[in-house]
């Protein structure tokens, strides 16, 4: 949503709950995308240049180096359902230093999140990779007065890892 808030021309819009974004650019989208079987959004979500089919919110934003969005058809360049736009996220690319951050979040409604990442050169300069991770709990705020169980409780769990080789100047 605060992509979407600093984005001319960007909205989100949820049916029900993170499993279901739909990204909508210039006014472009599909009501039923992620509500009806087989329906997609006019907004296609890559990851570093390939398709990502879940759902972003869980994605770990901490490892993002850039958002890249592009707007209007983009189907030459990106393939089916971009006709209205596509969003590429990039990840960060690994350092030639051993360096590493873990976050760690608690709020109301036991919501609890916890990221972190690591850079591990092993050929520094030709050869590094890093290993980034995500754990997110959401307690619910609602609950059923028929049942008495809370309503809206999420959980997610994102592990990426990525193997940076430059052996040459001019390829990577």
């Amino acid at each position: 949503a605060d992509i979407g808030n600093q984005t001319p021309g960007l909205s989100f819009s949820q049916a029900f709950g993170r499993d279901t974004d739909r990204p909508v650019i210039r006014g472009l989208g599909n009501v039923l995308a992620g509500v009806q079987f087989g329906v997609e959004s006019g907004v296609a979500i890559f990851i570093d240049g390939a398709l990502f089919r879940g759902d972003i919110q869980s994605l770990n934003f901490d490892a993002l180096e850039r958002i890249e969005i592009v707007k209007g058809p983009q189907s030459a360049l990106y393939g089916r359902n971009t006709y209205s736009g596509a969003i590429n996220l990039i990840t960060k690319t690994p350092g030639d230093s051993f360096t590493g951050t873990i976050r760690a979040r608690a709020a109301e409604y036991d919501e609890y999140m916890v990221s972190g990442s690591i850079d591990i050169p092993i050929a520094p300069g030709v050869v590094a990779a890093r290993v980034d991770g995500r754990y997110y709990e959401y307690g619910g705020q609602y609950r059923n007065s028929l049942t008495g169980r809370k309503v809206g409780q999420e959980e997610s769990t994102n592990v990426g890892a990525t193997l940076y080789v430059t052996p040459g100047d001019n390829f990577r």
